[in-house]
C-alpha cells in the first residue's frame, strides 16, 4: 500500500515500475515470514516461479527498449 501512494505522490504511471515493485515487495514479505508449512510453501513456490518469470519478461523489455530505442509497454 505504501508503494502506490508513494508512486502515486510522484505522479508515475507506469505500469511496468508498479507490477515490478510488488513482486519485489512479495518476495520480501515471503523471506521475512519464511517458516510455512510444506503445503502453503509449495503454493508459495509456483507463485514465485511465476512471478519471477513476469519480473524477468519485464526487465528483458526494459533492456531491449533501452538497445532498440523503441518502446514496447
Amino acid at each position: 500500500m505504501l508503494t502506490t501512494v508513494a508512486l502515486s505522490a510522484y505522479l508515475e504511471n507506469r505500469l511496468d515500475l508498479y507490477v515490478s515493485l510488488y513482486i519485489v515487495e512479495y518476495f520480501i514479505l515471503t523471506l521475512l515470514h519464511s517458516p510455512f508449512n510444506p503445503q502453503a510453501q509449495k503454493m508459495i513456490d509456483v507463485i514465485s516461479y511465476v512471478l519471477f518469470a513476469v519480473f524477468i519478461f519485464i526487465v528483458a523489455l526494459k533492456v531491449l527498449e533501452i538497445i532498440l530505442g523503441a518502446r514496447f509497454l
